[in-house]
């Protein structure tokens, strides 16, 4: 899951407490989430296990259309707790089913999908993160490309346009 990730980022997991062999039990957050209507998936265990209670800064402040000047805070209970119903919007909207892993800009919910696309999801949006944990960890730590508004509720315009 690391092996392919440009040095910058390795260097911002470690400064954030990363480590190659670090795996942290997740099961109370899951037992929690489960309380709530969530269902786990492989790729939320296999990312929380390895990232689960870290805060990575930013690498790069400022995006090609937004500022990043907001850690990505591996905290699942913080970005899904309380939340279900957004989850539940985000698997209307897109399909498949997502399980909170985090948050990210403006307190937005970090979700992973199944299969691993990974989205951010609040104030009446929904923006794509990256097909991949790996895209979606590029984008939030190093703003290496556009912020894309997958949806955005009814009234509201999608941000970044």
């Amino acid at each position: 899951m690391f092996d392919s990730l440009r040095p910058d980022l390795l260097q911002a997991l470690r400064d954030a407490g990363w480590e190659s062999r670090r795996r942290v039990d997740i099961d109370p957050w899951v037992a929690s989430l489960r309380q709530e209507g969530y269902h786990s998936n492989v790729k939320a265990e296999e990312i929380l296990a390895a990232l689960g209670g870290l805060v990575v800064q930013p690498v790069n402040k400022f995006g090609p259309n937004f500022s990043n000047d907001e850690p990505l805070n591996f905290d699942p209970i913080s970005g899904g707790s309380g939340q279900r119903a957004l989850a539940l919007e985000i698997e209307e909207v897109l399909g498949g089913r997502y399980f909170p892993v985090g948050e990210w800009l403006s307190y937005s919910g970090v979700f992973v999908e199944a299969r691993g696309r990974m989205v951010a999801a609040g104030l009446g949006w929904i923006w794509e993160m990256g097909a991949t944990f790996e895209d979606a960890l590029e984008l939030a730590v190093c703003a290496d490309r556009p912020l894309v508004c997958l949806h955005s509720d009814p009234g509201l315009e999608p941000w970044p346009r």
